[in-house]
């Protein structure tokens, strides 16, 4: 009898604990899942159903391909054959993808995939999360489109942005569009200097008083604006004006140079001659 009562505690207190992890998963925000080695859903908490719109009961022995959209189940399933062919335990890259419901409009989510300890492929099996981060998708789509936006505007512009190296060739780290139009050079060739740097275009009378000048400005870490003469594949002599300022390590170090360079019409010297 004794053996049973001891029994009878250890089944109450498996069934105790149970419950508690059931709770512990349940009041998660996040999905919580475990997969087969075809991708079907064995196992779902309560927040697979809100995120979803699909009840666990529905959901299981399905796979989760069927739930998402139909654009995002290639990779889904690239990811799943993939980690089938590796012999070491997850995790694997995170993947956004989206949840589709016929009742309403996807949701963005983020995919973690791991496999549950070292087992064979015809018996592996996954646990995934899933973290909802539309309102996250949203803000990145938003900044996007701005982005775009934005290059489309500064593309458009008689006016060549950039920021570049703090060195004599003025190497460019970005240069916009607007660099054809004043040295006959696309922003790839003035990045990559295919051709030459941007500091070899300068003319040599005036290249030094353009170093002097700069550098003036980046050791008292304000602004500055300079006129000087810019040579174009042409052959022409353009006549520019540019304006910039550095970029600054926390300890003071000069990171970077950045600025507009626009051509003038009203051209006045205002160059030191060598």
């Amino acid at each position: 009898m004794s053996w049973l009562r001891r029994q009878s505690r250890s089944l109450r207190h498996a069934e105790s604990a149970t419950t508690d992890l059931q709770q512990l998963l349940d009041s998660l925000s996040d999905a919580v899942l475990q997969l087969d080695q075809l991708g079907r859903l064995t196992y779902a908490n309560q927040a697979w159903q809100q995120l979803s719109g699909h009840t666990i009961t529905s959901s299981l022995n399905q796979p989760l391909a069927d739930f998402l959209h139909p654009q995002d189940r290639a990779a889904w399933l690239q990811l799943l054959n993939g980690s089938s062919d590796l012999t070491a335990s997850g995790p694997y890259p995170p993947l956004k993808l989206r949840l589709a419901s016929p009742d309403r409009q996807p949701l963005w989510c983020e995919l973690r995939l791991q496999t549950l300890g070292p087992q064979s492929p015809k018996t592996r099996q996954y646990s995934a999360t899933l973290c909802d981060i539309s309102l996250q998708e949203q803000e990145d789509q938003q900044n996007r489109a701005t982005q775009r936006g934005l290059n489309a505007l500064v593309s458009r512009l008689p006016t060549m942005i950039y920021r570049s190296r703090n060195d004599r060739d003025w190497t460019m780290e970005y240069v916009s569009e607007g660099c054809l139009a004043l040295t006959g050079y696309s922003a790839d060739d003035l990045v990559r200097m295919t051709q030459k740097s941007y500091g070899r275009l300068i003319h040599p009378a005036d290249v030094d008083y353009v170093w002097q000048q700069v550098q003036e400005a980046l050791s008292q870490r304000r602004s500055f604006e300079l006129n000087y003469r810019l040579f174009h594949t042409s052959g022409q002599m353009n006549h520019v004006t540019e304006k910039g300022h550095g970029v600054y390590s926390s300890n003071g170090n000069v990171l970077a140079v950045e600025g507009v360079i626009f051509a003038r019409s009203d051209w006045h010297d205002q160059v030191k001659s060598a």
